[in-house]
């Protein structure tokens, strides 16, 4: 929160692996104010050289 400045937008996925909504906070002042769900979205493990071990 600290690097956003106030006024500024922060577009985030959260949640558990396969069952993420993306969510569009707002800088206030002093504190982080949620302001809708953007989206339902589904994000899946990048394996490989870049991503997790395909153990």
């Amino acid at each position: 929160m600290d690097q956003l400045r106030t006024g500024g937008r922060l577009v985030q996925p959260i949640g558990h692996g396969g069952q993420e909504h993306v969510e569009l906070c707002e800088r206030w002042a002093h504190k982080l104010v949620h302001r809708r769900t953007v989206t339902a979205a589904r994000f899946v493990r990048l394996y490989g050289a870049h991503g997790y071990d395909q153990r």
